[in-house]
């Protein structure tokens, strides 16, 4: 596949069209969003009524394919125009691997509808002779057309992945876990990172102004032009010469000039909002002249190394960052690899295994629908996933102690549930420590006081739940109840009214019986009068 540098149209179109007019050219480029979507619609419908009547059975071309085609193939010849101009303006050097397929593909789509259009034109013609090769030629233009209609709707999403972001659509179609690789030896312990001077001025003054106003079209979700510029390597990736950052070279950078053009300037960054401030300017010259900074792993969403869900560290003191726990985003190729295979056997063992968020690299797993029961045998799979389980719902499950133990190194949990099942002290002990948990249900398990001490000796833990369990009682839940945690015993007693009960509505009064009729006798009704 030739690059756009090797398209010989596309070097010569945008200087062209430039000489016409100021905006001419752009203006065209910029109608491919407009037209685009009439041939995938109308090219869809024309598809989709042909074949309905031939799954109806009835004879002949549907009298919607024909002028769809037609209108399909001449829009989609517009859109692959303003489509190739557009992307001379905007994307103008074409190392982009989505553009050049949405490209290719677009084209291959334009040329087949245009033959689709030819094609149905000369089957409508021979549409009055009746026979079994006439059928035949019809049946192959179907199979034909629906070939059309996958290459245009794939098109269409590597389109919508050049606008929206890369996965815009298969991210919540096929959602999976994207952990980051990380070395074999990266450590999963306290740690502490050492920032310069020049480190500190991009977390501090740098990044918030990318934040800001750059990540939403140059970060993890889009990738306009085929910028990134959420971490050091996607910035600085390929060759120094399409860097839009050149460090030392201020006034070289694509960057700075693109955000110094005037506000009316289409090609002004960020293009919409007041843009970059004086001093905002000012500090992105500077960054770029004193080298250009980026310190590894502060990518967007992920901060520091360690110090999950830090987007930005303002609080930097002494020139360090003191980092304590363990640093989910780092996940050794063989760990990852390991996780993936036993999240797919969990899942067709009928356990629920879902991502905790987009590009998170942890899990949240449920396995306490899981038929039958999750149990000691399963209990390998579960330690293959361990060390990047967030939250664990093992409730009602067959698991041991014995199978429990094989989960040891769990350094990411946060939430775990035993209600319902077989636990003991030797299962709890077997964990370990486990230094982000926040929560334990332990209700209707087999602990006994002895687990407290083992409950107590968590860092994180803030709430536990130990109703109808050995450990539901005064003096233990005193035990527990120190240093901010929560121990939840039995049931939480009912909220009372405050005020005074409702009056009952009075009694009907009974009737006195005449004075000339005798009283009915007990249990029997009175005669009634004659």
């Amino acid at each position: 596949m030739l690059p756009i540098s090797d398209f010989a149209v596309l070097e010569f179109l945008a200087p062209m069209l430039a000489e016409s007019g100021p905006d001419l050219g752009r203006a065209a480029g910029r109608l491919h969003p407009l037209v685009v979507h009439f041939p995938i619609a109308l090219g869809l419908v024309a598809i989709a009524a042909e074949w309905w009547r031939g799954l109806s059975r009835r004879e002949g071309l549907s009298p919607m394919t024909l002028p769809l085609l037609w209108i399909a193939a001449a829009s989609a010849v517009i859109s692959t125009g303003s489509g190739l101009v557009n992307a001379a303006y905007e994307r103008g050097d074409g190392d982009d691997a989505t553009l050049q397929l949405h490209r290719w593909f677009g084209i291959g789509t334009t040329v087949g509808f245009v033959a689709l259009a030819w094609w149905c034109q000369a089957l409508a013609a021979q549409a009055t002779v009746a026979s079994a090769k006439a059928a035949a030629a019809l049946g192959t233009f179907r199979w034909a057309a629906l070939v059309g209609g996958i290459a245009m709707s794939v098109t269409g999403h590597l389109g919508g992945d050049l606008v929206h972001g890369k996965g815009y659509l298969t991210d919540y179609l096929l959602p999976a876990a994207k952990p980051v690789e990380a070395p074999e030896e990266a450590s999963s312990g306290a740690s502490t990172v050492e920032l310069s001077a020049t480190d500190r001025y991009f977390l501090d003054k740098v990044r918030p102004i990318f934040e800001a106003h750059c990540f939403e079209c140059h970060g993890a979700r889009k990738q306009k032009g085929g910028l990134r510029m959420d971490s050091k390597t996607w910035l600085f990736n390929g060759a120094e010469e399409k860097w839009s950052v050149l460090p030392g070279k201020s006034g070289e950078s694509l960057m700075v000039h693109r955000v110094e053009l005037d506000r009316a300037d289409p090609d002004a960054m960020p293009p919409e909002g007041d843009g970059l401030t004086a001093d905002e300017k000012a500090i992105l010259r500077k960054w770029i002249d004193d080298g250009a900074a980026y310190p590894d792993g502060t990518a967007a969403g992920g901060g520091v190394p360690g110090a999950a869900g830090l987007s930005t560290v303002p609080a930097l003191t002494a020139g360090t960052l003191a980092l304590a726990g363990p640093a989910p985003a780092a996940v050794a190729p063989a760990v990852k690899a390991k996780a993936e295979a036993a999240a797919k056997a969990l899942i067709a063992r009928g356990v629920l295994v879902q991502p905790l968020a987009i590009d998170s690299p942890l899990y949240d797993v449920n396995a306490s629908r899981a038929d039958p029961a999750i149990g000691d045998a399963d209990a390998a799979l579960l330690g293959d996933l361990a060390p990047l389980i967030a939250n664990l719902n093992l409730s009602k499950s067959a698991l041991t102690d014995a199978g429990l133990a094989k989960l040891a190194g769990m350094a990411n949990l946060e939430r775990l549930r035993l209600d319902g099942t077989a636990i003991g002290d030797a299962g709890l002990r077997a964990l370990a420590s486990l230094p982000r948990l926040e929560s334990i249900n332990l209700i209707q398990t087999k602990v006994t006081p002895a687990a407290a001490e083992w409950l107590a000796s968590q860092p994180a833990l803030k709430r536990v739940y130990v109703w109808q369990t050995a450990l539901d009682t005064p003096e233990v839940l005193a035990s527990l109840n120190v240093n901010g945690r929560q121990a939840i015993g039995a049931d939480l007693p009912l909220a009372q009214p405050k005020g005074p009960p409702m009056p009952e509505d009075p009694k009907p009064a009974e009737q006195p019986a005449p004075a000339d009729q005798p009283a009915a006798a007990p249990g029997k009704p009175a005669d009634k009068p004659a």
